[in-house]
């Protein structure tokens, strides 16, 4: 199924030291997948499995959910009539075809005309520290907003509690949680023993502190990763 956004490829975020966080994340049990060159910056892409992170050393500023969307010019066109506007749109002959868009709360949403690794050859270690069952969290301002906005694109509905709600999509599962600062971007990983999880966490040199989501531990190029 591909939703009006198109399929879902990586949460693409940006780094200024590619390798560092790269490494970051191998030392978590992440494989790495083989890259394209059609970008021209540093560019690397890991998974645990489930989720999967394209690291970018340059091109944007701000983490972005990236869509590869065959057809691109048309479904812009689409979009449009639909009443969204676009935070920007490259369909030049001469360039790799890309348009972006932003939810109610500020996220990112990238759609690009095709796909900028393979997916095969994970090389994915068996024992990742953190589980297999990541979600992406979107800080949000209003909940049901965002789901008004994330449904009709082809989100399906996976539950939702007081304050936040699970959509999921191939390839991705989001979760929309209330927040007084919206628009900020996290992984979680749910644990049952999210204290064993920071014993070998910090055995391995990754100290996690506590926040308000839990406990968390930061990566290099600064992405949350909520424990628990």
């Amino acid at each position: 199924m591909m939703g009006a956004f198109g399929r879902f490829l990586e949460l693409s975020v940006p780094t200024a030291d590619v390798l560092r966080s790269l490494n970051f994340y191998r030392a978590l049990g992440f494989g790495e997948l083989p890259a394209g060159d059609i970008r021209p910056w540093h560019y690397a892409v890991v998974t645990d499995g489930a989720l999967v992170l394209g690291l970018h050393g340059g091109g944007m500023d701000e983490p972005a959910l990236c869509f590869v969307r065959p057809n691109l010019a048309r479904q812009v066109r689409t979009l449009e009539a639909a009443g969204h506007g676009l935070e920007f749109c490259r369909l030049g002959s001469e360039e790799f075809h890309e348009a972006a868009l932003r939810s109610p709360d500020g996220h990112l949403l990238l759609m690009i005309e095709a796909r900028t690794f393979s997916p095969g050859g994970t090389g994915l270690a068996t024992d990742g520290l953190l589980g297999r069952d990541g979600e992406i969290v979107l800080d949000c301002a209003d909940v049901p907003a965002s789901r008004a906005f994330f449904e009709p694109a082809g989100f399906l509905d996976a539950g939702a509690d007081a304050t936040s709600a699970r959509l999921d999509a191939p390839g991705i599962r989001i979760r929309l949680r209330e927040s007084p600062r919206p628009g900020g971007v996290a992984l979680r990983f749910p644990t049952t023993d999210p204290a064993a999880v920071a014993r070998r966490l910090e055995a391995l040199g990754l100290p996690v502190t506590r926040g308000a989501e839990g406990l968390v531990l930061r990566a290099p190029e600064g992405t949350r990763l909520a424990i628990g």
